[in-house]
């Protein structure tokens, strides 16, 4: 079965590298010929060593799939800019600068990283052993099956609770002097909007808005609070169907807004 993010990546513009489209065309060959995700991954990158996942779910195989698949040829590094003086300068003369943000900008607000050696999915493995594998606390599929485990580690990273970091308010000076291009957070904690930052996109999405996985009724984020710190299933009060953070679970796209600031972002910043 495939999954959305791995069949809608090809229709994105900003996505245009000739290397990537053939791996993407590549992928899509073999998916039609019923490879698994896994196997696609031994014949496009054959250099990614998949034993450490080849126990992982087949919805985990699709997630990395589609993450190796996006992946643009890495950028050689400019030899004129070595030094933390250099990188003073350039943020002191640069504008249309695009700063990329992930775990490392909140751990020291108190909130875990995912992959680190006492990170969440260390703890994950520990305290759910009857987890598949730990990326299945997040597995759009195992939500729909059973929402129980996310809802009892959910109060862990629920915002609300934590203070942005001098990294995120280091975000919002770019921002405010006009320099600040887009701040693309890989996070859901919401510490760039309680920073005040504009310019956010938020790829995996927070848990600022829920949604009911039934009826499709969309709410606060904050309505689900209680049902989060209680440590059970918030459920829809139209229909009582199980209600959903909208934040991005492996198997789910990464969002249209993602897409198109990127297509737009691309531009400027060439």
């Amino acid at each position: 079965t495939r999954t959305e993010s791995a069949t809608s990546v090809s229709s994105e513009s900003w996505q245009n590298n000739d290397e990537m489209m053939g791996n993407l065309r590549r992928a899509q060959g073999l998916l039609d010929q019923g490879a698994t995700p896994l196997q696609i991954i031994r014949q496009i990158f054959p250099d990614f060593d998949v034993s450490r996942v080849a126990m992982m779910s087949e919805n985990a195989h699709f997630a990395l799939l589609s993450d190796l698949l996006e992946r643009a040829p890495i950028r050689q590094k400019l030899p004129e800019f070595n030094s933390l003086a250099d990188a003073v300068e350039l943020f002191k003369t640069r504008k249309n600068i695009l700063i990329l943000t992930g775990a490392g900008v909140s751990v020291s607000c108190g909130i875990p990283d995912f992959r680190s050696k006492d990170g969440i999915y260390a703890r994950l493995r520990g305290e759910f052993p009857n987890l598949p594998d730990p990326t299945a606390m997040f597995d759009i599929r195992y939500f729909r099956n059973n929402p129980a485990p996310f809802y009892n580690f959910a109060r862990e990273i629920f915002p609300g609770q934590f203070t942005p970091s001098v990294s995120h308010r280091f975000i919002k000076e770019l921002e405010s002097a006009g320099r600040l291009l887009r701040n693309y957070t890989q996070n859901i904690d919401t510490l760039e909007h309680q920073t005040g930052i504009k310019r956010v996109v938020e790829c995996h999405g927070s848990f600022s808005k829920n949604t009911c996985t039934e009826c499709g009724d969309q709410t606060d984020g904050m309505v689900i609070r209680e049902d989060v710190l209680a440590m059970r299933v918030a459920r829809c009060k139209k229909c009582d169907g199980v209600i959903k953070p909208n934040i991005v679970f492996f198997g789910e796209d990464l969002g249209k807004d993602f897409h198109r600031c990127v297509t737009e972002d691309k531009i400027r910043w060439i």
